[in-house]
């Protein structure tokens, strides 16, 4: 659209705006609702696609209510604003923030009274065809340029995913972010970096839900593509083998990590051996993001009573799972398990150092999940060594922390039970008690069975006491 014409639609929608703030509102919510539909339609033309749909959400939110005889007129000013907006961004590649408007404007549809007006219904049905619409523009491309141009709008979507999740929205992200994944395995295919990360934020949503089941089912699903090689072509270095397995690599690493919290230990310790072989025969080049594959195996030998040699899986973990942002909750885990141990060998100055960095770390920057566990874990050690007041600090921030809507249910649940073991362990059952019956309400049907045996034991233990 040429310069002019953005001007010519500016002006008009400052007309009707103008025409119809009369009825839109009382005094104040009129200039608010004015306001905001000129901005959303300014920011749109200008290219500044958030900024309009903030405005145009705001306005929804300014609509007066059902049966005052002002909404008609406010809702024939703000639909036909979010179908524009929604279809630049549909034609931008942002489909999930485009459903989000055309979500808003189903609501109000039916209100509408506008002669000939578009369907948002329809509109909303075209664009939940994501997959065919991202496969018809990339099937279109023939030239290096146009592809990066279309991988950036793959991105886009991501972005939108991505603020779907730091809001909360674990469900939209799990759906949309399904259909997402469809149209970059097809086109990009599971040894990409854009898939891999698009992955992570969907495996994320489902772990956040508790659906630990579901998230390994995702992971699994993508080992076919990647095992068709070899050990004897990567050590020939054969160009595909080596690209399949500098991916297959860290993902055995993350299946590994999910079958352990399932109880599959077996396997996971198969998955993580061979994650870490995998990267030796590689040199190097898959250490850093397999990493969290050692800290399966740490776990693992701590569980066999093994701690030294769990000891040294970790620390040698540590410094590589640093190196990745998206890896620093594994890293905190890492460092936690480090602190335990040098506790239980005996090397009680390494685990105080080791214990009060992880407490800096865990404040510093906080990691849904692995904070609220650090801390917890933390406070029961300064429990141990007599110092009732960072405990009581620290029992509290964990706490606080898990009742978050954005943690996941397990992390709860390990915040809770650390905290009982504690008490248990200092003989207060009447203490410990309730912080048992808090973890079960997170547990998982695999975790139920152990925690209503310690729920007997705490109480039989009550009654003794008493």
């Amino acid at each position: 659209m040429k310069k002019g014409n953005y001007s010519h639609l500016i002006s008009a929608s400052l007309l009707i705006v103008l025409a119809f703030a009369s009825g839109c509102s009382d005094s104040t919510k009129k200039d608010d609702f004015s306001a905001l539909i000129l901005d959303g339609a300014s920011a749109r033309s200008a290219g500044h696609e958030d900024r309009a749909a903030n405005s145009l959400k705001e306005a929804f939110d300014l609509l007066p209510a059902k049966g005052d005889p002002k909404r008609s007129a406010c809702i024939n000013q703000l639909y036909p604003e979010i179908l524009a907006l929604a279809s630049d961004l549909r034609q931008s590649g942002r489909f999930s923030l485009s459903k989000t408007m055309l979500d808003k404007a189903i609501e109000i549809e039916s209100e509408c009274t506008i002669p000939d007006k578009k369907s948002a219904t329809v509109l909303r049905s075209e664009t939940e065809k994501i997959g065919e619409m991202e496969l018809s523009l990339l099937r279109r491309a023939d030239k290096a340029k146009e592809l990066r141009d279309e991988l950036k709008q793959l991105k886009h979507t991501t972005r939108d995913l991505v603020k779907q999740f730091d809001s909360g929205d674990f469900d939209r992200v799990a759906k949309d972010g399904r259909a997402h994944l469809e149209v970059l395995r097809k086109t990009r295919g599971a040894a990409s970096k854009a898939y891999c990360e698009a992955r992570r934020l969907v495996v994320e949503s489902f772990l956040h839900q508790g659906n630990t089941e579901g998230a390994l089912k995702l992971l699994e699903d993508d080992l076919p593509e990647l095992s068709k090689f070899s050990d004897q072509d990567l050590v020939n270095a054969d160009e595909g083998a080596v690209e399949s397995a500098i991916f297959l690599s860290p993902l055995l690493a993350q299946i590994s990590e999910l079958q352990l919290a399932l109880g599959r230990d077996a396997e996971a310790e198969k998955n993580a051996r061979r994650s870490m072989e995998i990267a030796r025969i590689l040199g190097g080049r898959a250490n850093p993001e397999s990493s969290s594959g050692r800290l399966v195996l740490a776990k693992i030998l701590k569980q066999q009573g093994k701690e030294k040699e769990s000891l040294d899986m970790a620390k040698e973990g540590l410094p590589l799972l640093s190196r990745f942002k998206y890896q620093h909750a594994n890293w905190l885990r890492c460092l936690c398990m480090v602190a335990q141990l040098e506790d239980s060998l005996g090397q009680k100055k390494e685990a105080r150092r080791d214990f009060n960095r992880l407490v800096s770390e865990a404040q510093k920057q906080h990691e849904r999940g692995a904070s609220a566990e650090c801390l917890a874990i933390a406070a029961a050690f300064y429990r141990t060594q007599d110092d009732q007041k960072t405990y009581t600090r620290l029992k509290d921030e964990a706490i606080q922390i898990s009742q978050n809507e954005s943690e996941p249910p397990h992390s709860v649940m390990l915040v809770y039970e650390t905290l009982a073991d504690s008490s248990v362990r200092f003989s207060k059952f009447t203490e410990a008690l309730p912080y048992y019956q808090s973890a079960l309400k997170y547990s998982s049907a695999l975790e139920k069975e152990r925690l209503q045996k310690k729920i007997a034991a705490c109480k039989k233990n009550k009654a003794v006491t008493s």
